[in-house]
């Protein structure tokens, strides 16, 4: 999976390879994407928003948004990122940094 956030897997002069697909990358991909998704559970939590309050705000149909929190579904764009930095009031650069930290949901090292 990718991410625009990165045009072609490049963000800040620093460039990501996609992970080839194996078995052990695939196994690693899926953590990757249920920490991602805690993460974003707790700031949700930690805003005090419900899950309905939380797709109201983003536009996230709410199955997509249940999905993300359990590591089953990633956001694949810059607008649908900077609509869950809003909602959970994450500053842009720390959500940058979030998703550099967690860049192996997406598959790229």
């Amino acid at each position: 999976m990718t991410c625009s956030l990165f045009r072609g897997n490049e963000y800040m002069g620093t460039t990501f390879t996609s992970l080839p697909s194996t078995d052990e990358n695939e196994y690693f991909q899926g953590v990757w994407s249920r920490m991602f998704g805690s993460f974003m559970a707790s700031g949700r939590e930690k805003s005090a928003l419900s899950v309905e309050q939380a797709v109201e705000l983003t536009g996230i149909e709410v199955q997509r948004w249940s999905a993300m929190e359990a590591g089953d579904w990633l956001p694949e764009t810059r607008l649908q990122f900077r609509s869950i930095a809003a909602a959970l009031d994450i500053d842009w650069d720390t959500m940058v940094g979030i998703v550099m930290m967690y860049r192996g949901a997406w598959g790229l090292s």
